[in-house]
């Protein structure tokens, strides 16, 4: 059931009710977009799968909005899941860097990337960009009984502070002048990435022969 928007409620307060994991489950560009969305259009507020019901418990007492369950056509819950890369096969390529919205993965062009696995939201952004498909989801080691109690507390906020750094630090790079790098070292870098992926490729065909 949906009810019309209630002035005094704040985008900082729906903002704060939600992980911050950043995954765009939602459908929304970031857990502050969902956030705005809900307030200013009265966006349904099941839509937070890595929330589970602790987010929809605490978004249902602040908006009056009444949604007994999560929605299933945007994900269903399951306890946050860090990846890890597969340094064997990791090419430097930095396109999970990138797509990282909270600064969990290290590295840089041509060397081998690693998860800081304490800080990772389990967004699984990386996962899709990476041309070589070295990077999983870990196997979850923590209390399955414990219910969908979604993200603590504790880890939504140092998930935010980390995204609000890394947009920070976005922004200044875009009014700064970047030195561009020589086409030879593109087109080289390309050549190989393209080169890699050809030969992960190849073990697997392999693999699957056998």
């Amino acid at each position: 059931m949906f009810v019309d928007p209630t002035p005094d409620i704040s985008v900082d307060s729906v903002d704060a009710c939600l992980p911050q994991t950043q995954c765009m489950r939602c459908e929304f560009a970031s857990c502050l977009a969902y956030a705005q969305a809900i307030v200013s259009q009265n966006t349904a507020i099941n839509r937070c799968s890595p929330g589970g019901s602790r987010t929809l418990a605490l978004l249902e007492t602040l908006t009056g909005q009444t949604c007994s369950q999560l929605d299933p056509a945007f994900g269903v819950y399951h306890p946050a899941r860090p990846v890890e890369i597969d340094e064997t096969l990791c090419i430097g390529c930095t396109l999970c860097i990138k797509a990282c919205p909270v600064d969990a993965i290290l590295g840089s062009a041509r060397v081998m990337h690693t998860v800081v696995t304490a800080e990772c939201s389990g967004c699984d952004l990386c996962i899709p960009v990476c041309p070589v498909d070295c990077i999983k989801t870990t196997s979850f080691k923590g209390n399955t009984r414990a219910g969908d109690k979604g993200v603590c507390e504790s880890k939504s906020k140092r998930y935010r502070a980390r995204f609000v750094g890394k947009q920070k630090r976005q922004s200044v790079g875009t009014n700064t002048p970047q030195p561009q790098p020589l086409l030879t070292e593109s087109a080289t870098r390309q050549s190989e990435i393209a080169a890699s992926v050809a030969r992960i490729q190849d073990k697997r065909l392999r693999r699957s022969k056998r």
